[in-house]
């Protein structure tokens, strides 16, 4: 009996995980449902924003503590106010924006909500 609810716990995390991050053409990892490729040729998790800085971010621009941009998608820009919501230090010095430093197969890190 309890292995039914198990699985279907497991299943239900699964989109979550799922929706974090996404294999771009490129090889890099972006974090959102959707790999948007900017005119410069990067690609970002949403859509494609110049920041100040010349670089392209997805979604609202955020300025994070080093001074890059850090890009926020739709769902996240809706709670900006959220403690939830900012920019987080990664473990290897760089920043995201979201709730937490996610590590993608590629060994850098994407922000998820």
């Amino acid at each position: 009996m309890m292995k039914p609810v198990i699985l279907a716990v497991a299943l239900l995390a699964i989109p979550t995980w799922a929706d974090a991050q996404r294999l771009c053409p490129d090889g890099t990892y972006v974090s959102g449902d959707r790999c948007h490729l900017a005119p410069d040729g990067t690609y970002v998790g949403g859509k494609p924003q110049l920041a100040p800085d010349g670089s392209y971010v997805a979604g609202k621009r955020a300025l994070a503590p080093d001074g890059s941009y850090v890009g926020a998608r739709k769902s996240q820009t809706d709670e900006l106010s959220s403690p939830r919501a900012q920019t987080r230090l990664c473990p290897d010095g760089t920043y995201v924006f979201g709730a937490r430093c996610k590590l993608a197969p590629n060994g850098k890190y994407v922000g998820e909500q």
